[in-house]
């Protein structure tokens, strides 16, 4: 496995999250001159609301990234985080910062996945 690819990846992702988060960040602080009308105002708030929601998204894939960094640093990168076996290549190809082999991906995805009530 060639890490250092991952690892220039993973540098580049995280520079293209930093730099999604400042560009949402600052348009959802954009304000809204007091001559606009009340269309345009809500139309505003949408807008923000959209923007601080994107950051958010990117400030948690951020956090993953930053932590994948970290397990190359520590020289667990591509080890399962639950068992410790190798993450398979065609999952580290298309998700490098995940911490799961795809078993236990599933596993995290069904115990959190919603579930909707039955009458």
């Amino acid at each position: 496995m060639d890490i250092e690819r991952y690892r220039q990846r993973l540098l580049a992702m995280e520079q293209q999250l930093r730099n999604r988060i400042r560009r949402e960040a600052e348009t959802g602080s954009e304000t809204v001159g007091d001559q606009a009308d009340v269309g345009d105002r809500s139309l505003a708030v949408e807008l923000k609301e959209e923007s601080f929601t994107l950051a958010e998204g990117a400030t948690e894939l951020l956090k993953q990234v930053e932590d994948a960094l970290a397990r190359i640093a520590n020289g667990t990168f591509g080890r399962c985080v639950v068992d410790g076996k190798p993450i398979e290549e065609k999952r580290l190809e298309a998700v490098p910062w995940t911490p799961y082999c795809l078993k236990h991906a599933e596993q995290s995805s069904a115990a959190t996945a919603v579930r909707t009530p039955t009458l």
